[in-house]
């Protein structure tokens, strides 16, 4: 018997690009940090990404201006997340970068989210796909939050390399995926943000 199976429509709304790059051994001339203040429409204009602890990798917009939301993002009753797009620099064995992925809820009743670790469907050509092995080293703050009608939140996304593990690749792509837990039917829609890691000496 053939099995009819949904279609899955993958894409981002919303998309923005962040850079983070892991600090060389020696961070005493890294500038002081603040903690990172979450995204809280209307009463913040603007996202100014910053790391959690000291040695965090710090993550700052590759135009090197802030984020502004409110003039780009879409209306409120559409469903969103940001960014598009982190990139990792500099990073190696025992390193730690954090980032959160901020969603959108566009409808007007509370609506359940997936947030998971995602394989690209595809990746440019200097790139390799992240091995089965960096699930294991990439965590979700709240895999599962229930936003409220027109509510935006960010999840914190974590990607931790052990110590003694091997580099992948020189540069490797994984994608955190968010969808929507509340759709049926034959075409459901997926939101993906991709994770570009370039090792030390890359």
């Amino acid at each position: 018997m053939l099995a009819i199976l949904p279609l899955l429509i993958v894409g981002c709304l919303y998309s923005e690009e962040q850079r983070i790059e892991t600090p060389l051994g020696d961070t005493s001339g890294q500038p002081s940090y603040t903690p990172y203040t979450p995204y809280e429409p209307p009463e913040a204009d603007t996202v100014e990404p910053a790391p959690i602890s000291e040695l965090a990798p710090e993550p700052t917009p590759t135009n090197n201006s802030p984020v502004t939301l409110d003039d780009q993002r879409p209306p409120d009753n559409v469903t969103w997340i940001s960014p598009g797009k982190v990139l990792i620099g500099n990073f190696h064995a025992g390193g730690r970068a954090e980032y959160p992925i901020t969603i959108h809820n566009g409808k007007d009743v509370p609506i359940e989210f997936l947030v998971y670790y995602r394989v690209p469907d595809h990746v440019p050509e200097d790139i390799t796909k992240a091995p089965d092995t960096v699930q294991d080293w990439v965590i979700i703050a709240d895999p599962t939050p229930v936003l409220a009608p027109y509510e935006t939140r960010d999840i914190l996304v974590v990607l931790e390399m052990p110590g003694t593990a091997k580099d992948p690749a020189p540069k490797w792509e994984f994608w955190v995926g968010v969808k929507d837990n509340s759709q049926s039917g034959m075409v459901q829609t997926e939101l993906c943000c991709r994770w570009l890691v370039s090792m030390r000496g890359s």
